[in-house]
């Protein structure tokens, strides 16, 4: 993005502020303490970043400058009433301070959105001398991309079409869509699927942090609530967030299923014909502890797991033939094959079988003839960038965008119901943070391997799990709160030997998905009451859990952040309590959601729910969904496998011709 002369100094100045160049002092490295954001290159990164995300938060961010460089503002956080480019280091570092601890909920969030840009964008790129020596200096080598021997996923070249015609307009080439392809093209359908994101596979996925983050997740890697009071990582691009996530595999529990049927009024989620799709997606992508190789990170959870009594096991994974040397890796795509996403078992099974997929394709509608769905009206980027109108002309549309675009598809597409946006259910994630003695490197090995679930049925199939978080540098360095310049630096050069552990919440408090009036989608959320309890309960454990697993320092998340030193910290347990009495207010504490479901969620009638049993577009004949935001209600356990195995039941309809 072009900023203007004015935009660019103050954000060189926010930059150089968050990163400084430092003196060093004793046990500070001196590669480390001595770069700055400049010397990086910061600004212009996130100045080509800005292109990425959604247009409202980039007009915000751009206001935010402005902002600072209002002497009139500047006088009501400081004792200046000067540009903020204008103020010395120690100046700018305060106004910061004070935005940060600001009672003005939008200043707080301007201040945490320019925060996690500055630091994603510090420590998340290499490539460069000054890049590659800092993380050198926190112990991070970045790998260098080893020869890909993954698949390579297809892709149609189309002419200068403006319309296209098939039997079924799959719209999403993730965990959903991948499997609807497959199933409805070996039923004999001519099946097209459009996917809205990259067109990486094999040897074109860059496992470098940033560049990853940049082309496989949904704005870079920058999405979030309105708010930005939680971060949101959704994948985007072919298998969605299969090809980027940690490879957790859980079947829909039982108490979970029951509540479902019970809720929604549809019975087959606790019939043999649920179990058969879970069974057969596991079989497909090969889910397995066969190749759950414990790291340290994992490691810790288990020691402390086991020496508190609580329950846990070991994830099954699905991984055939990985390279755990490379698995650290995995969340900016699998170069090696091995690990068993939607796009490399049943998007190559559905091609196998005769799909096409197109893409990069944005679905703007669905064509309409009155009240039947007849096909998809978006836009297709040839190869050389040029967006053009295309139209697909489809007797049924599969929607399986995922839980934030689904409904804001059938929201531009005219479709009202009470229930569509809303039961937006995030399974809010927090984190805490141990400090061993010895590397933990948790950006190395399979990712998540262990869970602890001692504490996942509290109250009525709701609570909480403590997993393990594999964070390279850029995504620990925006969890590590900010005080000031010097003390993140002296965080950022341990986290060799940090250890996230994450808090898993099951949420029953859902938000909502909104469209602007240029029909962009925005989400609005906010922990409930319950929520919040389990959360803080949550850190309790995991903090618990680093003690006895040895940890010499323990350190949340909280923007006034609590920390316990095995040498002078005293009992754990008052450090719970700390815990226990800290806020929890947006934007006070970090949340975190990969996983994002309801929406769109099913029902056995139109007055409590947005699709029938079938997966069916109520008021719309012809179009139907299948993928997350169909739950309806949070699933308490990573989901991959209840979305393939939901969008194998609606396939295995469509096909039938239900």
């Amino acid at each position: 993005m072009n900023l203007t002369p004015r935009e660019t100094e103050v954000l060189d100045a926010l930059c150089d502020t968050f990163v400084p160049s430092l003196a060093f002092e004793k046990d500070e490295d001196p590669a480390l303490f001595s770069m700055s954001a400049k010397d990086l290159g910061v600004s212009s990164l996130i100045a080509d970043a800005l292109d990425k995300i959604d247009p409202a938060k980039r007009d915000a961010f751009r206001f935010f400058l402005k902002l600072l460089e209002n002497p009139l503002f500047i006088a009501t956080v400081s004792a200046n009433a000067t540009r903020f480019s204008r103020l010395s280091q120690g100046g700018r570092e305060r106004v910061l301070q004070r935005l940060c601890r600001s009672a003005v909920p939008q200043l707080r969030s301007a201040f945490q959105g320019a925060r996690s840009l500055v630091m994603l964008h510090t420590y998340a790129a290499n490539g460069t001398p000054e890049s590659d020596a800092l993380l050198s200096a926190i112990g991070y080598e970045p790998d260098v991309n080893q020869k890909a021997t993954a698949p390579r996923i297809p892709v149609s070249n189309l002419g200068s079409e403006t319309q296209v015609e098939c039997d079924v307009c799959v719209v999403g080439a993730g965990a959903a869509g991948s499997v609807v392809a497959a199933e409805l093209a070996a039923s004999g359908k001519n099946v097209l699927v459009v996917e809205s994101g990259g067109l990486w596979s094999d040897g074109e996925f860059d496992q470098h942090e940033l560049i990853g983050m940049h082309r496989l997740f949904r704005e870079a890697g920058l999405s979030g609530t309105r708010d930005l009071s939680m971060s949101i990582l959704a994948g985007a691009g072919l298998g969605g967030g299969t090809t980027v996530n940690w490879q957790s595999c859980f079947r829909t529990p039982d108490d979970v299923r029951e509540e479902w049927a019970e809720l929604s009024g549809c019975s087959f989620f606790t019939a043999d014909s649920f179990s058969e799709s879970i069974d057969a997606v596991w079989r497909r992508i090969g889910a397995s502890t066969d190749e759950s190789e414990v790291n340290e990170n994992n490691a810790a959870i288990c020691r402390g797991a086991k020496s508190l009594g609580y329950r846990w096991s070991t994830i099954a994974r699905n991984s055939l033939g990985c390279d755990p040397a490379q698995c650290g890796n995995c969340m900016f795509g699998c170069r090696v094959g091995g690990k068993q996403s939607a796009a490399t078992t049943y998007l190559m099974d559905a091609i196998r079988s005769g799909a096409q997929i197109i893409a990069p394709y944005t679905a703007q509608k669905l064509r309409r003839t009155g009240d039947k769905a007849t096909g998809v009206v978006g836009f297709y980027a040839d190869p050389h960038g040029e967006s053009r109108p295309l139209t697909i002309v489809a007797s049924r549309v599969v929607l399986a965008a995922g839980a934030l675009e689904t409904p804001a598809l059938l929201m531009r597409s005219g479709i009202k119901s009470l229930h569509l946006g809303a039961h937006l259910f995030l399974h809010p994630t927090v984190a805490v943070t141990g400090l061993y003695s010895t590397p933990i490197e948790s950006w190395k090995g399979p990712p998540q391997t262990i869970v602890c679930d001692e504490f996942s049925n509290l109250s009525e199939g709701y609570g909480y799990r403590i997993e393990a978080a594999p964070a390279h540098p850029g995504l620990m360095s925006v969890g590590i709160p900010w005080k000031n310049a010097r003390d993140h630096r002296r965080e950022i050069q341990h986290v060799r030997r940090a250890a996230p552990f994450i808090v898993l919440t099951r949420d029953s408090s859902g938000g909502r998905v909104r469209i602007t009036s240029g029909g962009q989608p925005y989400f609005e959320y906010r922990p409930g009451k319950e929520e919040k309890r389990l959360m803080k309960q949550g850190m309790s454990t995991a903090a618990r859990m680093h003690h006895a697993a040895g940890a010499e320092r323990i350190i949340t998340l909280h923007t006034a952040r609590l920390i316990w030193e095995r040498e002078s910290s005293g009992s754990i347990e008052k450090f719970c309590k700390q815990i226990d009495a800290a806020s929890t207010s947006p934007n006070r504490l970090p949340l975190f959601s990969a996983h994002q479901m309801g929406t769109c969620r099913l029902g056995s009638d139109s007055a409590s729910a947005v699709c029938d049993e079938s997966g069916a577009v109520y008021g719309l004949s012809g179009a139907f969904v299948a993928d997350a935001s169909l739950f309806p209600a949070s699933s308490g356990v990573n989901p991959m496998i209840t979305v393939m195995a939901l969008a194998r039941h609606v396939a295995r309809g469509l096909a039938r011709g239900e």
